[in-house]
C-alpha cells in the first residue's frame, strides 16, 4: 500500500465553498523535476458532492480531462459546471456515462450543453476524444436517458473490457468490465432490465498508485430482499490491490461484498451519497464490512467534495468539511 496523507479543511471560506480548487496539492513537498516520478504534476481525482448520485472529475499530470458522470439533472448544472470552471478545466477530453441511471447520466446533457445551457455556443462541454457508454439502449428508459441519448448520439462511443484512455505521463483508466464482460474474457450474463449490472468499471493508475470506480456495479447483495448477480467479486480478483475506492452503489447492500473488499484491500474507501436520502444509503451493513477493512471512509454527505492528488507514489486526500472525531 502507498503512503498517505490525509487533510482535513475546516476554514469557513472552504465550507462554504464546495467548488473551491487546489491546484498543486504537490507544491509544498519541494521536489525538483529530477525527484518528480513519474510525473512532475499530480493525479488528480475530485468526487464531487452531488447529493443523492455520482460524478468524479480526473485531471491527468498529462492534463488529459475525464468526467465520470454527473450526477442528476439539475446538479450538471449547479454543482458540476461551477466545479468544472473552478478548477480551470475548460475541456473534457472523455465523459464516461457508466450506466444509464438518472442520478449518473441526468446532469450529463447539462453539462454538455454549458453554462448558457445552449447548444452550439462557445461554452459547451462536448468531449475532444468521445462520451463513453455501455452502448445499446435501455429498458428502463427514462427521461433523463432519452434527453442524454439524443444530445450525446454523435459522441457516443461503447466501452469495451481492456479498452484504455491515456492520462497523460503513464497515468491512465482502463475498462475492467462493462455489460458483465470483463477484461480477462470471463463474462457473466445479464438481465436485460438491470442497469447496475451493466456498469463500467474503471481502475485508474499513475506509477503505483490505483484507483478503482464502478458507477453502481453489483455484488450479490439483497437490498429488499431482491439479490443481484454478484459482478464485485470477479472485478475484485482481476484489479487486486487498491488504494482508494469508490463505493459502488453510493455504499448500498447491493455492493462492497466482503471477498470484493478482501482482494482490493482498500486504505480508503470514498462514498458518493445524499443526506438522508431515501434508499437508505450507505446501508449499515456495508459500512460494517468496510470498516472491517480498516480503511478510512469518506462520503459526500458529511464531508463535502473529496479531492485525491497522487504524484504517482504516495497520495493525499482534501476534505471540504469534516469531524475530527470521526476522521482519526
Amino acid at each position: 500500500m502507498r503512503q498517505i496523507l490525509i487533510l482535513l479543511f475546516f476554514s469557513g471560506s472552504l465550507a462554504c465553498a464546495p467548488f473551491q480548487p487546489i491546484h498543486d496539492p504537490f507544491e509544498d513537498q519541494g521536489r525538483s523535476e529530477e525527484t518528480a516520478e513519474p510525473g512532475a504534476r499530480p493525479l488528480r481525482i475530485d468526487v464531487l458532492d452531488v447529493d443523492q448520485g455520482d460524478a468524479t472529475l480526473i485531471i491527468g499530470p498529462g492534463g488529459k480531462t475525464m468526467l465520470i458522470d454527473a450526477g442528476r439533472a439539475g446538479e450538471g448544472l449547479v454543482t458540476v459546471l461551477p466545479f468544472l470552471e473552478a478548477a480551470g478545466v475548460d475541456r473534457l477530453d472523455w465523459i464516461v456515462a457508466t450506466h444509464y441511471d438518472a442520478d449518473h447520466i441526468g446532469g450529463i446533457t447539462e453539462v454538455l450543453r454549458g453554462a448558457d445551457q445552449e447548444v452550439g455556443t462557445e461554452d459547451d462541454f462536448f468531449p475532444a476524444e468521445a462520451l463513453i457508454d455501455r452502448g445499446g439502449k435501455t429498458d428502463k428508459a427514462t427521461d433523463a436517458y432519452e434527453g442524454y441519448a439524443a444530445l450525446a448520439a454523435p459522441y457516443r462511443r461503447e466501452a469495451e473490457p481492456g479498452m484504455v484512455f491515456p492520462l497523460g505521463d503513464g497515468a491512465e483508466a482502463e475498462v475492467v468490465v462493462v455489460n458483465g464482460r470483463f477484461e480477462d474474457g470471463r463474462q457473466i450474463p445479464l438481465e436485460p432490465d438491470e442497469e447496475n449490472e451493466a456498469c463500467i468499471g474503471l481502475l485508474i493508475t499513475y506509477g503505483s498508485f490505483r484507483y478503482f470506480t464502478a458507477g453502481d456495479l453489483t455484488g450479490g447483495g439483497a437490498p429488499g430482499g431482491y439479490v443481484t448477480k454478484d459482478l464485485e467479486t470477479i472485478a475484485g480478483e482481476i484489479v487486486g490491490d487498491v488504494d482508494i475506492l469508490h463505493a459502488s452503489h453510493h455504499g448500498s447492500e447491493s455492493s462492497s461484498n466482503r471477498v470484493f473488499l478482501e482482494e482490493t484491500h482498500p486504505e480508503v474507501v470514498v462514498i458518493s451519497v445524499g443526506a438522508e436520502n431515501d434508499y437508505g444509503h450507505p446501508a449499515a451493513t456495508a459500512l460494517t464490512r468496510i470498516e472491517d477493512t480498516g480503511a478510512t471512509i469518506y462520503r459526500t454527505d458529511r464531508d463535502g467534495a473529496i479531492e485525491i492528488a497522487s504524484d504517482g507514489q504516495g497520495y493525499k486526500i482534501f476534505a471540504a468539511t469534516a469531524s475530527v472525531s470521526e476522521f482519526p
